[in-house]
């Protein structure tokens, strides 16, 4: 996937390009497809999201619509009937959407100066655990390891021992949230997910899920087709709120050695899901160094779980991911787990 480009200095034939590079990975949004398509012949949206600084610009732009239609009575119902109109999307829908961002560009550009994308999909576990669960055994440990969770959002990723599973006919646990998955490559799953001892999650900007703002913004980011996911969203944060989680703000190649000298004895489990893969490759070889330097003084395991250059994500397990061959492929959202 190709890195943004945003700002007042760059030619709008380059956000443009980079528009297109963002649309096929908007095959689950009809509605977003559909607009970014348009979009990236728009000069005067383009110019709007040119100026969106935080990465992917466009999925800021089509959150802090839906933020700002959800805190307006009479507009809220709005974004999901276009959602239903971009089955068959047509140039009304578009003109609707264009006419809103251009008359709340000042609202939308303060947004995108102080939100994130924080796409926090809890369901992303169920193609995690399998492969957790199967590193721990590997490594003969049995019992609560400690948690952390780079690129964390809301800690929900965290949940990954408080919610239940079904893979087909397979349900393991019992819980108010089940996260269902497809097991394509027949992956052996545990009686079990692993417990966890404690749970940490590193992000740039923690996201409170008990505050109903931030809340509110993690749901602005769900894609408007996608009312299982909002459904399971709630769900999360409902369990979230129970949970002891500790998260912490700032770069994780600065806070993870501080993090991990501060636990008590015993194994970390380490991972990070379509989190990093928007940071550069001197960023990358920090955390990558970072994480080498704790596990040679603890045991520690490192599952990455990120989008590749060529389509598609992968899951690997290795202390330097992006020199270790992948172990599956899945659903970026979690909906199936496959061989790769």
């Amino acid at each position: 996937m190709e890195r943004w480009l945003a700002g007042d200095d760059v030619p709008l034939p380059e956000v443009a390009a980079s528009v297109r590079a963002w649309t096929p990975f908007a095959v689950d949004s009809p509605l977003y497809e559909a607009f970014a398509r348009r979009l990236a012949d728009d000069p005067d949206v383009l110019g709007v999201l040119a100026r969106i600084r935080t990465s992917p610009p466009i999925n800021v732009l089509f959150a802090a619509v839906q933020h700002l239609l959800a805190a307006d009575d009479a507009l809220a119902a709005w974004y999901p009937r276009l959602a239903e109109a971009a089955r068959t999307p047509d140039d009304e829908a578009y003109a609707a959407f264009r006419a809103f961002v251009l008359a709340r560009r000042d609202e939308i550009l303060e947004l995108g100066a102080t939100r994130r994308t924080q796409t926090n999909e809890v369901r992303r576990c169920a193609v995690l655990m399998p492969v957790i669960a199967a590193a721990l055994v590997e490594r003969g440990w049995d019992g609560p390891v400690h948690a952390i969770d780079m690129g964390a959002s809301a800690g929900l990723g965290l949940l990954m021992d408080r919610v239940a599973y079904r893979y087909g006919g397979t349900r393991l646990g019992s819980a108010p949230l089940t996260l269902d998955s497809e097991n394509r490559g027949g992956f052996p799953l545990p009686d079990a997910p692993p417990a966890f001892a404690t749970r940490t999650g590193l992000d740039l900007a923690p996201v409170d899920a008990t505050d109903p703002d931030q809340a509110a913004w993690l749901e602005a980011l769900v894609w408007p087709e996608q009312q299982d996911r909002l459904a399971r969203l709630r769900a999360a944060i409902a369990l979230r709120r129970d949970v002891d989680i500790a998260m912490v703000a700032g770069d994780a190649a600065l806070t993870l050695p501080r993090v991990a000298a501060a636990l008590p004895d015993g194994p970390i489990v380490l991972w990070h899901s379509i989190a990093l893969y928007q940071l550069p490759d001197p960023a990358l070889d920090a955390i990558d160094d970072a994480v080498a330097a704790v596990a040679a003084v603890r045991p520690l395991v490192r599952v990455a779980f990120e989008p590749q250059p060529g389509g598609g994500a992968d899951i690997r397990v290795a202390l330097r991911p992006r020199e270790a061959a992948p172990v599956a492929t899945a659903h970026t959202h979690g909906a199936w787990l496959d061989r790769p």
